[in-house]
């Protein structure tokens, strides 16, 4: 990875880390209910922003997005008071979109990504593997889905501090516990595969994401 690959990934890991310690204390301090809702708000915006900026009908669109910002200014007071639902929706949806993302490419006649993510690795692959990452593959949906399960239950049953403390400070750790524990059943099942790291996976990914563009394009 050279130095302006590093650079940015930090920052990305910086901004998440920055992000999900905003929540938290938005979500467990009294008061911070206005930070919590501009976390909320601040990346929807931003997102759709962009797309308005992009779009050929940005005439009439930038309008609209300024009075969007407008509405959601002046109904700014019951909307800080359920932020809450917001912060969780995001969550909840985000490991939804990652489960969908990962179980689709199950379906009969579709190659699962974490072999698509293995050929781009190691090259051709044997039968073997090829089982063995739709097995991973499957995993990796159940494991965002049960993220997601977990997330909805602790928000609907348990205080909002125990939903953040789970959402922003266990979750992403728990990702990190996931990629181990996929190594170690690799190194059992597949001994004399080529060991590859978490930032091979990482790079395979975005590879990956840089050929769906381009051939969206």
């Amino acid at each position: 990875m050279n130095a302006a690959r590093f650079l940015r990934a930090a920052g990305g890991v910086g901004a998440i880390a920055a992000y999900q310690l905003a929540a938290h204390h938005a979500a467990s301090t009294p008061g911070a209910h206005g930070l919590g809702l501009a976390l909320v708000l601040a990346p929807i915006l931003l997102i759709a922003l962009n797309a308005v900026v992009r779009s050929p009908a940005r005439g009439w669109l930038l309008p609209l997005w300024a009075l969007a910002c407008v509405a959601l200014w002046l109904g700014r007071a019951p909307l800080t008071a359920h932020f809450g639902w917001g912060l969780w929706l995001e969550h909840a949806s985000f490991n939804l979109a990652l489960a969908w993302m990962f179980g689709r490419t199950l379906v009969h006649g579709r190659e699962p990504l974490c072999t698509q993510f293995a050929t781009m690795v190691h090259g051709q692959i044997e039968a073997r593997v090829v089982r063995y990452t739709r097995r991973v593959t499957l995993a990796w949906t159940l494991f965002f889905v049960a993220t997601a399960f977990v997330s909805t239950v602790l928000f609907a049953c348990a205080s909002i501090v125990a939903w953040s403390t789970f959402a922003n400070y266990l979750a992403l750790p728990l990702v990190g516990l996931m990629f181990v524990a996929e190594y170690a059943c690799r190194r059992i099942a597949l001994p004399d595969m080529e060991p590859s790291s978490i930032m091979d996976a990482v790079r395979a990914y975005t590879q990956s994401m840089q050929m769906r563009r381009g051939g969206a394009q």
